[in-house]
């Protein structure tokens, strides 16, 4: 079965993705020879991935390790990268901010700045909240 259709439930937008095509093999049909073939090809140095679903919608692949590597160098340098740009944010905004001499704390202030911010705050008090407990 194909799928043309890249607007997938992944949290990317169509307009992140080049348009592609993928044959979706359904997973009561998943064999150990397509395993075995993808393997075989990945050891040659092809990589087209092994995508499965069930009705015709992708919802995993097999992609060579090499593959899933970039991938991981990938996110956690994206991730790397807006925690940077929140900290400087969150340093600048504590800085010029009368609301912060006002009493907010620095986790309302990171609270403010969306969900990065909110996450940030939410492990900051359970550190917190940790150091007193010991």
């Amino acid at each position: 079965m194909t799928h043309n259709s890249n607007a997938h439930d992944n949290g990317t937008s169509d307009a992140a993705l080049p348009k592609f095509s993928v044959n979706v093999v359904p997973t009561d049909r998943l064999r150990r020879e397509e395993l075995a073939t993808a393997l075989n090809l990945y050891r040659r140095g092809q990589t087209t991935p092994l995508i499965f679903g069930d009705d015709n919608k992708p919802e995993a692949a097999i992609i060579p390790f090499a593959a899933f590597m970039r991938l991981m160098k990938y996110d956690h340098a994206a991730h790397v990268h807006a925690e940077a740009a929140f900290q400087a944010e969150l340093s600048r905004r504590v800085q010029e901010s009368d609301a912060y001499e006002a009493g907010m704390t620095v986790e309302e202030l990171a609270e403010s700045l969306g969900p990065l911010g909110r996450q940030w705050a939410d492990e900051h008090r359970a550190a917190q909240q940790e150091k007193r407990d010991e």
